[in-house]
């Protein structure tokens, strides 16, 4: 994943976030309310753990490259924090 990398672009995308990654292929998610067409997908958590609704996924933009998921991401982000 390219904030693995440190790739500048999503290194700002992500800045101030905590990020909980699961593999949806491995922890599988039956219908549960935690429902994507599109994938990565992001949802925003409160502060019990249970989501706000708000999310962002693949849909957002094009090929999966920094250059195409920072600009969204950083949006999103934004518009979540505290």
């Amino acid at each position: 994943m390219s904030i693995q990398e440190q790739n500048p672009l999503m290194v700002d995308a992500f800045r101030g976030m905590y990020i909980i990654q699961a593999d949806v292929d491995a922890w599988g998610f039956p219908p549960t309310g935690w429902d994507f067409d599109g994938i990565p997908i992001f949802y925003a958590l409160d502060s019990d753990v249970k989501s706000t609704g708000a999310t962002i996924d693949g849909n957002a933009w094009g090929d999966n490259i920094p250059e195409n998921m920072a600009p969204p991401l950083k949006t999103f982000f934004e518009s979540i924090r505290d």
